[in-house]
């Protein structure tokens, strides 16, 4: 029984985490790997009618080649996408051109030469991607690396109904250990601390059950 009120105890305290997650003005995902560490975050109060997306680098760099990700909401087109800003691996500003790839039917596994979701490290198929840097920085000893990039998606969709999902990014690492990156972008959802009175009910919710239980077997 215990382990019954504790186990209900702990999903009230999760759900109500994740609910206030996705009810903020911005949520933030991150990569598992630490070289290069990614940090996504998506904001819906710049600007009505438009989502926000702000990618980095946060340890390292990296040449971003493609960002993509599943949409639940009416299909996108090259319209809705507006470049904002980019920086390149010497953190000098740069303007890149951002060409949308997929058709909103969870097919699309490239975005142009060089830039694909094949093999190991996420999921292969998604409804769109987002092709962003060229791969090998365009030869120029890497100051064409795309080290970060912000862009708006046009979109009558807020956080709070959670239209995007399955983000993952393409990369090409410039720093140790190097080589191609396929990850996930996921969530970045911070603990919830379990209050201290919460063990305290449920030992007394045991313990009230077990007297009720005395009470009845006596009578």
């Amino acid at each position: 029984m215990f382990g019954k009120i504790r186990a209900l105890v702990v999903a009230s305290v999760l759900t109500s985490g994740l609910a206030t997650t996705a009810t903020a003005a911005t949520m933030t995902f991150t990569n598992a790997e630490t070289t290069p560490s990614m940090t996504m975050v998506v904001d819906d109060t710049i600007s009505a009618g438009n989502l926000r997306f702000s990618l980095s680098t946060t340890v390292g760099t990296a040449d971003f080649l493609g960002l993509a990700f599943n949409f639940s909401g009416t299909s996108l087109s090259q319209s809705d996408i507006s470049f904002v800003s980019a920086t390149r691996a010497d953190d000098t500003a740069s303007v890149i051109d951002l060409e949308l790839f997929g058709d909103n039917t969870m097919s699309q596994n490239t975005c142009g030469g060089g830039c694909n979701f094949n093999g190991a490290g996420s999921a292969t198929l998604f409804d769109y991607i987002i092709r962003i840097g060229e791969n090998g920085g365009g030869g120029q000893g890497g100051i064409n690396f795309v080290k970060s990039v912000v862009f708006d998606i046009s979109t009558t969709a807020t956080l709070a109904n959670s239209p995007f999902s399955g983000f993952a990014v393409r990369a090409q690492s410039t720093t140790n250990p190097g080589g191609s990156i396929k990850t996930n972008l996921v969530p970045d959802i911070p603990v919830v601390p379990v209050p201290a009175s919460l063990p305290l009910l449920a030992f007394g919710l045991v313990g009230a059950g077990l007297l009720a239980r005395r009470r009845k077997a006596r009578s």
